[in-house]
């Protein structure tokens, strides 16, 4: 990766970076800011057009005389504070802004990196959170890939106050007009204003909501502190296993909504996830296992190698089990090595591979290409599950590739529906054929058939247009050289002065 900074730096001093980044084998990592300085003239790049221009001049630089490719720049558009008052910093956020869409326009396969905090140097820490985390919003939507940014220091846009929010947007786009400033307004909005005092406002509000509103809030806040209080009060109006369907999930639904939208960042996912696993711990001995169910199927479980996210997983250990399968629960990083010996060992009528990270999906389908070679595709049937996880993908990518069942669970309540109908299968149970859902799955079927099909022949036309190779019997080279003898048969060392 060859990051890219723009700085009072000339083009001798990034060839030594990227000089020094091959010697040790990086991705020629140089940074340098696209704002910090237009060296040519020894003035500080301030406006959109001379940091792109000055990024191109690099981003040329280093594919043309390095042979970096543009996937492989990072680019920080640098940005300075709007918080001085000072008419020249006043448009400082907009050309930013405007500077990161116009190089991914002109080189979308270029990354683009920010130092926030400097928007914001010079406020409050409360009036500092909010304006990092506003103009860090309207950065992605121009493109920005990623922040150098502490977690603490940014909030969820939707945790932002409707009026602190317009004023930091104004400020961010000098929308001033006649007796008003949002520099001043946004002063004012937080004069007194701590992040602690923020946190306890928040609080209150989060009080005044009915429990069960309550819960799915904290899980959308990442807020534990009260959560077995509240779960307690809910317990008297509703079994716990609604309370994880009706309320806790319709947060983390909420949550995954909001991450892909870019309105929350990864951490405060994470954050909100962890809330979960907490409440769903809490919730679980509260759980009455129905004895008519026992023995209803076993299933191992595992999240993929590589990937350390398991909170999905144990909700659906905990739904399946309180309905009356056995979960054999492997945790994370499990090769499928492990999966299937276990499950072997288990007498497993299904198996379940869970992963959160893009890599898991090819890992995935890596652990159902091992399946079909291990000749065990047709004993065990198969739910994926994840947030990587596409039902297209699933059903018709990873379909093609299973010689056995293969089936796609959105979540804890799909996945304990499917092992329904799979045991139910197993039983020799007839299923409702005129069910829209039996409808659609055959449907679904026959157009993977189809598809598959047509992958065979198209394979076997290319296969008979192609020209045979022609591997000669034997080589023409000599095989009765004599090999030379060194000159000496000793340990030797050499310093090379540069």
């Amino acid at each position: 990766m060859a990051g890219a900074r723009s700085t009072r730096s000339t083009t001798k001093t990034a060839t030594a970076r990227v000089t020094v980044c091959q010697d040790h084998g990086a991705r020629r990592r140089t940074r340098r800011r696209s704002g910090r300085a237009d060296h040519r003239r020894g003035r500080t790049a301030r406006t959109a057009d001379k940091k792109v221009a000055i990024a191109e001049r690099l981003i040329d630089d280093i594919t043309r005389n390095w042979g970096v490719d543009e996937s492989s720049i990072l680019i920080d558009c640098l940005t300075f504070t709007i918080a001085t008052g000072q008419e020249e910093s006043r448009r400082d956020g907009i050309e930013t802004i405007e500077a990161i869409r116009e190089l991914k326009k002109r080189h979308p396969n270029v990354q683009t990196t920010l130092g926030l905090s400097n928007i914001s140097f010079g406020l409050n820490p409360a009036a500092r959170q909010v304006l990092n985390s506003v103009f860090l919003h309207e950065c992605q939507e121009a493109g920005l890939d990623s922040a150098i940014v502490h977690a603490s220091k940014i909030l969820p846009i939707n945790r932002i106050a409707e009026d602190q929010r317009t004023v930091a947007l104004d400020l961010i786009y000098d929308r001033r007009r006649e007796g008003y400033d949002p520099l001043q307004e946004l002063m004012r909005l937080f004069e007194g204003v701590s992040s602690a005092s923020s946190k306890e406002s928040r609080a209150a509000e989060l009080a005044r909501l009915p429990v069960l509103e309550r819960l799915a809030q904290r899980i959308v806040d990442g807020e534990r502190n009260g959560l077995e209080a509240d779960l307690d009060e809910a317990m008297t109006l509703k079994p716990p296993l609604e309370i994880i369907n009706d309320n806790l999930l319709a947060g983390m639904k909420t949550v995954g909504e909001l991450f892909g939208s870019g309105q929350m960042q990864l951490p405060f996912v994470l954050q909100s996830a962890e809330v979960m696993k907490a409440a769903v711990a809490y919730l679980e001995p509260h759980m009455e296992k129905s004895e008519n169910d026992s023995g209803k199927g076993r299933i191992v479980l595992a999240t993929v190698k590589g990937d350390v996210h398991d909170i999905g997983k144990n909700l659906v250990d905990i739904i399946l089990s309180n309905n009356g399968y056995e979960v054999v629960n492997l945790g994370i990083k499990q090769p499928i090595a492990n999966i299937l010996e276990v499950a072997e060992d288990k007498s497993a009528d299904v198996v379940g591979m869970s992963g959160l990270l893009v890599k898991s999906t090819v890992v995935m389908k890596e652990n159902l290409q091992e399946m079909n070679t291990r000749g065990v595709a047709g004993k065990f049937p198969v739910l994926l599950g994840g947030a990587a996880l596409t039902r297209s993908y699933v059903e018709n990518d990873l379909a093609e590739v299973y010689e056995g069942e293969v089936h796609y669970a959105r979540d804890a309540f799909e996945g304990l529906k499917l092992m329904d109908n799979i045991m139910s299968a197993k039983r020799g149970e007839a299923p409702d054929t005129a069910s829209p859902e039996a409808i659609a799955a055959r449907e679904k079927e026959a157009e993977r058939k189809a598809r598959h099909e047509r992958s065979k022949r198209i394979a076997a036309q290319r296969k008979a247009t192609e020209e045979p190779i022609v591997i000669p019997e034997r080589s023409d080279v000599a095989a009765d050289v004599e090999v030379p003898a060194p000159p000496f048969w000793a340990l030797a060392s050499s310093k090379v002065w540069r």
